[in-house]
């Protein structure tokens, strides 16, 4: 049995791929879910990560709890109790959201500009980010995912786009290919899909 976790104060434009992205580089996910809006389908901010050991586990909340997302200080924290460490969902609710059948949540920006870029060398900043991908059109945002304690990258990042079409011209010139250092990984990060059967990590792929 892994170790749940509840992550609090989460950008409201964050999707499934982006959460379970934040938690992999600490060990083997079993489960993440994404609490969302029953009438809306927007993120609610938090979520709830099941980490495969409490190593794992400690490690996410050493690094997470504190770290600075999107202009918000996210929470992480282990969960103690079936319902801490929120207030209960009404049945009303939890029938309208079975597990892995939630709708997606709105975004704030037009599908598709959002982008995941992984395998980074540890050296490369959002500076050099922003410069790289600006070659191929209008950078809205970089979210460089570092450790709160060094300040160092932990390889990976996420870059919004102005446009679908500046996206897809990211993807077509920088996924693997090499730059700044490394072969890059780069993909588009997918809203979570409705699906039937429970909910397993892995949206993106």
């Amino acid at each position: 049995m892994g170790t749940r976790l509840y992550v609090g104060n989460l950008p409201q434009h964050l999707c499934f791929p982006e959460l379970e992205d934040l938690f992999s580089p600490f060990g083997t996910i079993l489960s993440a879910e994404l609490i969302t809006d029953p009438t809306t389908g927007r993120s609610r901010g938090f979520a709830f990560v099941e980490m495969e050991s409490a190593e794992a586990a400690r490690a996410a909340i050493s690094a997470l709890n504190g770290f600075a997302l999107a202009g918000q200080t996210l929470t992480v924290n282990e969960v103690h109790a079936p319902q801490a460490p929120f207030a209960p969902r009404s049945s009303a609710e939890r029938a309208s959201h079975p597990r892995g059948e939630r709708p997606a949540p709105a975004s704030t920006q037009p599908a598709g500009t959002r982008l995941f870029v992984g395998n980074l060398p540890y050296t490369a900043s959002a500076a050099d980010l922003q410069k790289l991908f600006a070659e191929v059109g209008t950078v809205v945002s970089v979210s460089l995912m570092t450790d709160r304690d060094t300040g160092q990258s932990k390889g990976f990042a996420f870059v919004e786009m102005g446009s679908k079409e500046a996206a897809a011209a990211a993807i077509k010139r920088f996924d693997g290919q090499f730059a700044l250092g490394r072969t890059l990984k780069v993909s588009e990060a997918r809203p979570p899909e409705r699906r039937s059967g429970g909910h397993p990590v892995g949206g993106r792929r």
